[in-house]
């Protein structure tokens, strides 16, 4: 069974606020077009978060982390590394081949 809604972390802050203004999970998931137990647990994660965070919890974001990009010292350095690395291959091979 595919779910009928989409995004709705983004109506979050909306449906705290009408909560807070004291409308019934019914009122507010009916103008929605959601049940209200989606919208029960949606305001249960939500407060669970803010809890979380005000305990002095650090959310961190899901999915692989990023590449930090290189400064330009350590992209300077890491292609010295490189080009090292490929004089020796070359010395390597001529010395093999009885060039030098």
């Amino acid at each position: 069974m595919s779910r009928q809604y989409a995004k709705v972390v983004f109506l979050s802050e909306e449906i705290l606020r009408r909560k807070a203004a004291g409308e019934t999970d019914r009122e507010i998931g009916k103008s929605y077009g959601l049940t209200k137990e989606q919208v029960y647990k949606l305001v249960k994660r939500q407060r669970r978060k803010t809890h979380l965070i005000a305990s002095g919890y650090v959310p961190q974001p899901k999915g692989r982390p990023c590449k930090n990009p290189e400064n330009e010292e350590q992209r300077r350095n890491s292609e010295v590394i490189q080009l090292r690395m490929q004089v020796e291959l070359l010395r390597n091979f001529l010395s093999e081949a009885g060039r030098r």
